[in-house]
This record gives structure tokens, sequence and C-alpha cells, in this order.
């Protein structure tokens, strides 16, 4: 329910294009208890979820340029918080039945996710491992030594024995191929916010 001045409008959004900072934390008040109780259904953590809703709002705010272009923006939003919320289930094993292998998608109460989003990020999850198949052999590497298994850059450096420098330099290299794939994959408007959060 919205009060008062809460109003999920288009000019509200037209507003935060533009960087207004009073009508982002309109936004934020619309639209934080919910994507809090969204968060904490799908990682069973209000902890977990406070911290999700909060990068939801710096990545909204990142690209709050991109605002006004899109059709349906508070939709759009939650899905950043949806997305962020099962990629953290997904990345830190708290349920492995987030992407479970018959297809059925469940949160953290065991109850089933919205079979549309599920869909849409696991073709992005697939578009993603597709886009890592392409980079040069390094870059590839030490993606999957940082994102599949969890290694810091210092600790990359020391299996690869690489300077920690290089390491850094191949990983931007690799972030910026992915993106390059996926831009090409037709993802434009969701680059920035939902394919920066599966890599």
């Amino acid at each position: 329910m919205n009060e008062g001045h809460l109003i999920d409008t288009p000019d509200l959004y037209r507003r935060i294009s533009t960087g207004d900072e009073a009508a982002f934390r309109q936004l934020v008040e619309l639209h934080a208890p919910r994507l809090q109780a969204l968060a904490t259904r799908i990682t069973g953590s209000a902890a977990v979820a406070d911290d999700l809703v909060q990068d939801t709002f710096l990545k909204v705010w990142v690209a709050r340029d991109q605002l006004s272009g899109l059709d349906q923006p508070g939709a759009w939003v939650r899905k950043i918080c949806f997305f962020l919320a099962v990629n953290h289930v997904r990345r830190q094993a708290i349920r492995d039945k987030a992407l479970d292998a018959a297809g059925l998608e469940k949160d953290a109460s065991g109850n089933t996710l919205p079979v549309a989003e599920m869909v849409e990020f696991r073709q992005l999850l697939g578009l993603v491992s597709d886009a890592v198949q392409t980079l040069p052999e390094k870059q590839r590497q030490i993606y999957r030594l940082s994102r599949e298994q969890g290694l810091g850059i210092q600790e990359i450096a020391d299996h690869m024995g690489l300077a920690v420098s290089t390491v850094k330099n191949l990983m931007v290299m690799a972030l910026k191929n992915i993106r390059s794939s996926l831009q090409h994959a037709g993802y434009p408007l969701l680059v920035l916010l939902l394919i920066d959060i599966l890599l």
C-alpha cells in the first residue's frame, strides 16, 4: 500500500533519472519493505536481505539515467533484488535447491519461486557461461578461480604464479569481455545491473 506522497509513478522515476535525491529517497521508502520481504524469503536471512536491498538501491542509483527509458521501472527494481537474492543463494550454497537440477526453483522455506524470473535468471547464467567459454585461457582460468572457487586475487596469483597486478588486469579484461559478449546477445538495458549481478 502507498502512503501519502509515496506513489509509484513515471514522474518519480523521471526525477530520479535526473539525479533528484529526494525522489530517490521516496523510491527507497516505497520499495524497501517489499524488497526486504522478498530477499528474506529467498535467502532465509533478514540480515543478508538488508544488505541485498541496499545493494539493489545502490545499483539503481548508479544506473539511474536508464530509468526513464524503462516501461516498468518498478518491476525492474524488484527484478534486481530478486536476482541478487537468488545469486547470493547460488554462490553461498545456503540452499542447494536454488538451482535444482529437476528445474523446480525454491526459496529458503521451500516455496516455489516465480517461474518467469527464474527462467530469465537461468538464461542469463547460460549467457555468462557461454561468454566465459570464449575468453582467452588465462582470463578464463582467473575468472573461474575467482567466481567458481571463491579465491581472492592474492590466492589466484600464488596459484598461477603471476603478479597480483597481472591477475587484476586479466580479471578486468575478462569481465569487460563477458559484458561485451552479453551486450551483443541483446541485453543492453540489463548489462549495468542484472549482468553485473552474475559476474
